[in-house]
């Protein structure tokens, strides 16, 4: 290398421009809080649809239904497991749901603790 090729500098500005009082202002906080959103949405949606389809049988996925008062609608346009799947994930990640949500987990739950139970799983008719 020669001297010359040594001392290159490299230099840029930023210059930040006005923007117009006709041009729609926006916060880059709030798109990026809007982007955040949406792939956390997305993301969380994947793990529900495996659990429902991996760890749910079609009679079980059902009972939820049923417990969510739209079993009929299901069996009526008979719909197959996958779509099962998808209305229980619509459902349920409703914000409006949630309420009726966390009961149902909440149930399920205690079912499961009682059926393994030694003692208390001759009261559950599961």
């Amino acid at each position: 290398m020669t001297s010359d090729e040594q001392n290159i500098a490299i230099s840029f500005y930023i210059e930040e421009l006005e923007q117009s009082s006709k041009e729609n202002n926006f916060n880059i906080d709030d798109l990026m809080n809007k982007l955040d959103e949406n792939i956390i949405n997305e993301d969380l949606e994947v793990p529900y649809i495996i659990n429902y389809h991996e760890n749910y049988t079609v009679k079980e996925l059902l009972l939820i239904c049923e417990y969510y008062g739209f079993v009929k609608e299901i069996k009526s346009n008979k719909y197959n497991k996958e779509q099962m799947i998808d209305i229980l994930v619509n459902f349920e990640r409703n914000p409006i749901n949630t309420d009726i949500v966390f009961k149902r987990q909440n149930m399920w739950f205690y079912i499961n603790e009682l059926k393994n139970d030694k003692f208390m799983k001759k009261f559950v008719l599961w």
